[in-house]
């Protein structure tokens, strides 16, 4: 009986700082409430209905895909090249490489934001230089005024920033591998690739289904980076729900339809969860089957 009454402050605690204002959050959003409007009278689904019916959400809800696809590929391709060089028999300084890593990981987002505003900067930034001494971008042009060029920048501190744990994660799962796996593998004549699709990817597949997923759930929810670095500009180009949700909130008052916003953000995010973690089970099931 005492473990189970040490535990209860941390759901009291989590009572109170998460499922509460997750139903107040749900009980607005039936609501017309606004800082701007003293009464407050339910409305039913009105809110729901004007998203569904509305461009801003649906926009909003682009782009935001498209801002974690990018994250989310190279986040995974990098991960796994860095844990796998972590992981190389041949590499030396294994630790000061994941200390190394983990840098990116441990700033906060404002901090990333920042940093790759001004590294960016067309002025004064040093890899505004280089990429326009290499003719990726036009001499002269404001990358954070071209509407692709802000998308794939974000995305690109983003993916600095996230990659890391995924290789980090990886590295650890590849670390229990049983040797004498690869080393029957090998006398049997298995090439790289063999080793890879065979026996690690395997191995390694559920902690990297695991923290792509969190690596998802995270970039869905981003926030201080995007906001930091573009603001969701130019002209509403990177404006994701999150920062849309915060222009509503915050500067219109509209706590009512940003509450709506937020419901519909979480039934989004809950169904390419079950996606992305119910999809690898079945084509692995489809794949034993045949």
């Amino acid at each position: 009986m005492f473990p189970y009454l040490l535990i209860i402050p941390g759901i009291l605690l989590l009572l109170l700082v998460i499922f509460l204002p997750f139903l107040q959050n749900i009980f607005y959003s039936f609501t017309d409430y606004s800082l701007l409007n003293s009464d407050t009278t339910l409305i039913g689904i009105e809110n729901y209905t004007n998203i569904i019916q509305g461009d801003e959400f649906a926009g909003a809800l682009v782009k935001s895909l498209i801002y974690v696809a990018i994250v989310i590929s190279f986040v995974a391709f990098f991960g796994l090249i860095a844990a796998f060089l972590q992981n190389s028999r041949t590499m030396k300084g294994v630790g000061a490489l994941q200390v190394f890593l983990l840098i990116p990981w441990i700033l906060p987002e404002v901090v990333t934001g920042y940093t790759w505003k001004l590294l960016l900067n067309y002025q004064t930034g040093p890899y505004y230089n280089l990429l326009e001494t290499l003719h990726i971008i036009p001499a002269g042009e404001d990358i954070f005024s071209n509407s692709v060029y802000a998308m794939l920048a974000v995305a690109f501190a983003n993916i600095w920033r996230g990659f890391p744990v995924v290789a980090i994660t990886v590295f650890a799962k590849l670390r229990t591998l049983p040797s004498d796996q690869v080393e029957a593998a090998v006398i049997d004549g298995a090439n790289r690739w063999v080793l890879f699709k065979s026996i690690e990817m395997p191995h390694i597949a559920a902690a990297f289904t695991s923290v792509l997923t969190l690596c998802f759930i995270w970039t869905f929810n981003s926030f201080g980076l995007v906001h930091v670095m573009t603001g969701g500009g130019p002209a509403g180009a990177t404006e994701t729900l999150p920062v849309l949700l915060q222009r509503k909130a915050f500067k219109f008052f509209d706590y009512s339809d940003s509450s709506a916003f937020a419901v519909m953000m979480i039934l989004v995010l809950l169904v390419v969860v079950l996606a992305m973690n119910t999809i690898p089970g079945m084509l692995k099931k489809r794949s034993a089957d045949l």
